[in-house]
Order: structure tokens, then sequence, then C-alpha cells
């Protein structure tokens, strides 16, 4: 039975997923684009907690709009864009704020 990995994903838009490919490498995160081709993963990092060590945000180590001089905002995710001919399985994930 050949699974339609487009199809799939169109249905998980948007949802925290897990995908294995067919070399052995797993990924997780939000289904942020589907094209005829590739999925597109925005992967969650924690760069900013290093920053923060757990305090509420301040000025000197976040700035929630605009741009401080020398400072560029960290981005929360990254792109991973994956080919659905690689995609052995995908998966819903449980995601917990």
């Amino acid at each position: 039975m050949d699974t339609n990995y487009q199809q799939v994903s169109w249905s998980c838009m948007n949802k925290y997923v897990g995908i294995i490919t067919t070399d052995g490498q797993s990924h997780d995160g939000f289904i942020a684009h589907v094209d005829q081709d590739y999925v597109t993963l925005a992967i969650p990092t924690n760069e900013m907690m290093g920053h923060m060590n757990g305090m509420p945000a301040q000025a000197s180590t976040y700035r929630q709009f605009g741009f401080f001089p020398g400072f560029f905002p960290r981005r929360r995710f990254f792109p991973r864009r994956i080919p659905f001919g690689s995609v052995a399985s995908l998966f819903l994930l449980p995601f917990f704020i």
C-alpha cells in the first residue's frame, strides 16, 4: 500500500508532527507549508531560553517588536524542507506548552 504523504500533510497542516525519513533520520515540528514535492516543517528551538534563564523577558535580552542597535532578533523556529520521496512515516505528536 502506497501512502499519499502529500494528502496526509495537507490534513495535518499547522499541527505538530513527527517525520521519519527512509535514511533513518527523524524530524519533529509544525507543518508550515506543503507543495507538490516537499513538506516544510517549522522546527522549534530553545535558543532564547539560555539567555532568559527561566526568568520573564527583559529589555536587555529580548525585544518583541523592532530592532535594537546591534541586536538582531533570533528566530524561534527554523524551516526544514523534506521531499515526499524520502518520507517513510508521518505521525501526529502531542504538543504541550
